[in-house]
């Protein structure tokens, strides 16, 4: 006999809103969620392939400490800090997700300048903390005040969530500010999220070592080509690093992705033209978008586009239509709805971008509408 009774779950559960990943459409061009347009690395494939055909990649086997020791020994050359700060995740949003149930429980705030990426709020609620959301400044390219930051913390405040370069905004924040939390709120523990850093030509991971309240999160999935695999790493200071191994589930990242991400750190050769090829395309778009609508500064693989006066969403239905996708930021909180988020593809698909959203303009025009709806 079934019986028509729901277990009780937490209160919480009801405000979490679902992630809303980028829209993937069969034969569409997909410039909707920041991967890499040059895909995988190609050593990365190949260290894949070599290593099952050798037997040294094992399906049937939890995966081999050895190969989580070789990729946190590589990253931490790539970094430039010790291999016992660097600690492996499945993504960035696992490596969060650890974080966060080390430092929020009931009773604890976390600081949230919006918009931003949404998985912060939804892990701050998750561990029944609350957050405290601070406007960037549209008007500013999305900036973000450390005043405004420090006067918003509390003695209840444990965790700053700052990414840079930002998603959706595409800024970064200045080393000066980074310094200035860390100091002006030492019971908090800055997250600096560098999901982007290779885009931006700069990083603050080095910061790090200079305090005890900052870290540094970054991952495989936008420059490596990776984001099918799921490897994110955060640079920590040590004193959290044992929690973390603590509080972290076991094998969290399978040893097919421990072997591709070793491969795909030492192909210098690939990384440098997928940051090449992103910074010549985030350019290009920005300069044939921009004067039809406002385009926003960017140091990440994306262009912020604010198409107003129409909305976001009958821009990325028109656009879906002449099978292109690409971000609606009204997911994103204090986004509004005129914002979409451009991933920066090859060449060509920019190009057809570029044309798509000329030809929409002209139809809208020439149909003589006003209104914000096609």
């Amino acid at each position: 006999m079934t019986l028509n009774m729901a277990v009780p779950v937490r209160d919480v559960i009801a405000e979490i809103k679902e992630y809303q990943p980028g829209k993937l459409i069969k034969d569409a061009i997909k410039l909707s969620s920041n991967e890499n347009p040059l895909g995988a690395s190609p050593e990365a494939v190949r260290a894949i392939r070599n290593a099952l055909a050798s037997g040294e990649l094992n399906l049937s086997i939890y995966p081999w400490e050895r190969n989580e020791e070789a990729l946190r020994a590589a990253i931490a050359r790539y970094t430039a800090v010790n291999s016992e700060n660097v600690v492996i995740g499945a993504g960035i949003d696992g490596v969060l997700d650890t974080l966060v149930k080390i430092f929020l429980g009931r009773g604890d705030e976390a600081i949230i300048p919006v918009p931003t990426f949404s998985l912060y709020e939804s892990l701050v609620k998750i561990a029944d903390a609350t957050p405290r959301y601070i406007p960037r400044n549209a008007g500013a390219n999305y900036a973000i005040s450390r005043d405004e930051l420090v006067a918003a913390s509390n003695s209840k405040t444990r965790m700053i969530f700052l990414s840079s370069p930002n998603n959706p905004t595409g800024n970064c924040i200045a080393v000066d500010d980074v310094r200035a939390l860390a100091e002006s709120v030492p019971r908090a523990m800055v997250v600096l999220d560098e999901a982007y850093a290779e885009f931006a030509g700069s990083s603050l991971v080095r910061i790090m070592s200079e305090y005890e309240n900052v870290l540094v999160l970054r991952t495989f999935s936008k420059a490596f080509g990776l984001a099918g695999l799921r490897v994110g790493y955060a640079v920590l200071p040590e004193w959290i690093v044992g929690m973390y191994r603590k509080v972290s589930l076991p094998f969290t990242v399978n040893d097919v992705a421990l072997v591709a991400a070793l491969a795909a750190l030492q192909d210098t050769e690939h990384l440098r033209r997928s940051v090449e090829l992103v910074r010549s395309g985030r350019q290009y778009l920005r300069a044939e978008l921009q004067g039809r609508f406002t385009v926003y500064p960017s140091e990440a693989n994306f262009v912020l586009v604010d198409v107003a006066p129409r909305t976001s969403s009958a821009v990325c239905g028109d656009l879906e239509e002449r099978g292109i996708t690409v971000r609606d930021c009204r997911s994103f909180k204090g986004a509004g709805n005129s914002l979409i988020r451009i991933s920066v593809g090859t060449q060509e698909q920019n190009e057809k971008l570029v044309a798509a959203l000329k030809a929409e303009e002209r139809t809208v025009r020439n149909s003589g509408s006003s209104s914000s709806e096609p």
